[in-house]
Formats: structure tokens, sequence, C-alpha cells
């Protein structure tokens, strides 16, 4: 038969002017219409249709009660665009993913291949649950055909009432005999037995744990300290991913990710089209759930730039680090950190978004930071998100100050087929790298008189330091 759909539409105006929103469309869809519920949404754009031949339809459902969301995007066909040069997109709703019932706010965004992006105005509607999938009590089955019927309901509820004095009688008679012959004194022994072994029990599963554990103590951090001061590292190793990340900020996070679709390598470390807020939210943890960065462009190869500010987290995690070395530039900062920073490594966790094998190839940023200067590190041809690892360089070129002192890196995709944008599905992404600080490389006094109050302050402060994050372990 020809499928049934229950449609509501809307239509949606770009403009400058101040808007309401959410817009409520008086719209109510049920959890038991299964793949039927459908939203036709016609874009415009200053009161003209909006041509989305090149766009990337993304929507956001929020299920306002339940603090659950769920993004649908036309890149993965989750959304349909019927009519791109009307502005015509079709989604069927997700009325069935939840027992929910409430307000359902829907979030509207469009995203072209040039880069631009639109956020509409978002709108409303009330999913309900069906009367068929709540839990329904059975209809408690009670009749009484006459009189006389009743009358012989009672009595035998009264003969059970005698019944059941009679048996509570026996049940106070056993009690009150129990009672008579109960050993208070052995109860008490054998509760203070059980306590005791219970006790020694714990006791002696604390001793064990003392035993593996691997505590801190003061003779180990003056041990430690003792070490440091005669030149042997103190070693940390912290790591970058994009947790927290604000899309168009560096306060909360300083790294980046773009996605750009070109026919040659990204002429910049820090090239493409800065990927959504929703986006950065999928690859900031290794939870299995991945993103597809894409682009809508005729001819290509689709690249995921990254942009690591390792010197940003440095001065972020060791500010007496530079407090010590007071430099006063970019360049100064950089050599400061470049003594302590060693095997800086790259990991990502993606494919092609594709059934049929294409290669993905990973490429790092030379540091001379000039043109198309990448260095291909890595690659595979998995259909499922495997692992690309390899080991990536800080820029040093002061010609772009913005970008010294950073890593950049590029994900690859295949030539662009008519059926197929190359998408690149990103799960995860992170950098490792390791902290050795010496003391060689903190302070060589030519002598010790040498030194002044404030070195010698700043000695005392860096050395309290160390012990702190000793004792931190």
């Amino acid at each position: 038969m020809e499928n049934l759909y229950v449609t509501s539409e809307i239509t949606l105006n770009k403009t400058a002017e101040k808007r309401s929103s959410p817009v409520p469309t008086n719209t109510e869809f049920f959890s038991y219409d299964q793949r039927v519920a459908k939203k036709t949404i016609n874009f415009q754009f200053k009161g003209e249709p909006l041509d989305l031949s090149e766009a990337n339809v993304i929507l956001g459902f929020d299920f306002v009660t339940a603090g659950q969301s769920v993004i649908f995007e036309s890149a993965d066909e989750s959304i349909v665009i019927e009519d791109p040069a009307a502005g015509k997109v079709n989604v069927m709703l997700p009325n069935d993913i939840y027992a929910y019932s409430g307000s359902v706010i829907i979030y509207v965004f469009v995203e072209f291949s040039n880069g631009q992006s639109l956020d509409y105005p978002a709108f409303s509607t009330e999913f309900q649950e069906s009367w068929i999938d709540q839990d329904l009590e059975e209809m408690a089955q009670f009749y009484v055909k006459r009189f006389e019927d009743l009358r012989n309901l009672v009595l035998e509820q009264a003969s059970g009432i005698d019944h059941d004095l009679t048996e509570f009688e026996n049940r106070i008679e056993q009690i009150e005999s129990d009672l008579a012959a109960f050993d208070i004194d052995s109860l008490a022994k054998e509760i203070e037995e059980e306590i005791r072994k219970t006790v020694e029990g714990r006791l002696s599963d604390i001793e064990k744990r003392l035993e593996a554990a691997d505590f801190v103590t003061e003779e180990n951090v003056d041990q430690s300290l003792e070490k440091f001061m005669f030149g042997v590292p103190l070693v940390r190793e912290p790591l970058l991913d994009l947790t927290g990340k604000i899309r168009a900020s560096f306060v909360e996070n300083v790294h980046r990710a773009g996605g750009v679709l070109t026919t040659s390598l990204p002429s910049s470390a820090a090239g493409g089209t800065e990927i959504t807020q929703a986006q950065y939210n999928r690859i900031a943890t290794n939870d299995g759930l991945d993103t597809s960065i894409s682009s809508s462009t005729a001819n290509g190869r689709m690249q995921v730039v990254f942009t690591w500010d390792i010197l940003g987290d440095m001065k972020r995690r060791f500010p007496e680090l530079f407090t010590f070395f007071s430099p006063k530039t970019v360049q100064e900062e950089l050599a400061v950190i470049q003594h302590f920073v060693k095997n800086i490594q790259f990991t990502a966790f993606a494919h092609i978004n594709s059934n049929t094998s294409y290669p993905i190839i990973g490429y790092r940023r030379m540091p001379d930071n000039t043109g198309f200067n990448w260095e291909e590190m890595a690659s595979h041809e998995s259909t499922f998100n495997d692992q690309l690892t390899f080991p990536i360089e800080l820029i040093t070129n002061p010609a772009i100050p913005a970008h010294v002192g950073k890593a950049a890196v590029v994900l690859r995709g295949p030539e662009r087929q008519a059926t197929n944008q190359s998408a690149i599905r990103v799960a995860y992404a992170k950098v490792d790298y390791t902290v050795a600080f010496s003391l060689d490389k903190l302070f060589i006094p030519k002598m010790i008189n040498q030194m002044s109050n404030s070195t010698i302050d700043m000695f005392n402060h860096l050395a309290q330091r160390v012990n702190e994050l000793e004792m931190k372990g």
C-alpha cells in the first residue's frame, strides 16, 4: 500500500529582525505514530526561497522535560532536501525514540560549502505518549447479581475472619512459648562472635591494602627532590583533546578543528571552516560516537585540520615556568618550552564515510610552516573508526606569530566521487606529549654568589612547587 504521512509544514524566514523563539506550531504527535510523523520546512532568506544545493541542514531536537537531545543532518541523509532550489526540506520526526510526553524544541541551522552558516528561528511542537503505550492496570472484576449473593459473600468473609483469628491466637501462643525458652545470653555470645569475626576480617583486608598501596611519604618526596636537584628530570605526560571546547572561543579550550574541501593540501596550519559545536561535542570524548565532517563542493578532497596549541597548554599548566624565565616575545616563550617538551604524539579514530574502502591519510605540519609544506605520516583504508597515530612537531617559523608553538595535523580523504561526498567520520582526536623538567635546564649559575635575591626566591618557590606536585602524585 502507499505510505501514509501525517505532515506539518512550516516556513522559516531569515532576516535581521528580532525573532520570537521558539515559534509555536500548534502541532501534536503521538508515540504510536510510527514512521508517519513528517515535518516539512520551507527555508527563506529575506522573503525569498533559500537555495540549499550546496548546504548541510542540521536539526537539533531538544526533549525539554527529559533532558535529552538528538541531532539530524542532511549530510548523513537523516534529513531529505526534497527541492534544493525551493529550499524545501523533509524530516521524519523522532517521536518514537523516547516514551516521551511534553514540548520538543527544534533548533535549525544551515551550513554552506563556502564556510557561511545560518542560525534559523527554532520552533516547537508537542509529543504525547499514546494511550496504548501506557502502563495500564487491569480493571478489577467485581459483580453481585442479587442481594443474596452479597449476603453469602459477607458470611464467607466472616468465616474466614474467624479462621484467621484462631490462627492468630495459635501464633501468639507459639511466640510466647518460644520467648519462654529463649536464651538471651547465648544469643548475645553468638552476636559478639559474629561481630568479632567481621571486624577481624575487615582489619585483615585493610592491612593487605595498606601493604599493597604505593604511598607518597615524606621520605619519597625528599628523595625525588634530591634527585631533581642533581639533574634527574621530573616527568609529566599531559593529554590534550577537545573536551570543553566552545566554537569560536579559545578561553575554555585553546585547540581548534576545521573542515575544508580542496584539490590540494591546505596552505594554512589553521585551515578550513571551524566545525560546529555539535561536532566538537561528538569528538571530545572517546565514547565510540562519531560525527560526519563533509562539504558539498563539486571537486577536491575532504580534509580535517586540527591545530593543537602546545605553547598555550604549557602556559596554563605551568605558569610558574614562564614567571621564572620572564619571556618577552612568543619566540622567547617557544624557546622556554623547547627545553622541556618531548615526544608529541597525535592520535585520531576516524575513517571515510563509505561502505567502500578508501584511504584516509594523516599529515603533520612542518616546523617552517610555509605554503603547502605537510609531511605524510600514516594512513589506513578501514571502513570503521580505526586508529591513526604518529609524531608531530612544533611550528617555529616567526613569520606567522599566531602559529608559533602550535602543532597542526591534516586528515585527508580521497578525490570526491559523483555519488560520494567523501565525508570524513571522526570519533575522537587527542595529543599526548611529555614534559621533562630538569634543574640543569631551569637554572645553571656560574657561581652561587651571582644569584640575585629575586632569583633565589624564585628558586625556592620552584622547589616548593616540585614538592607539591610530588605530593599530588
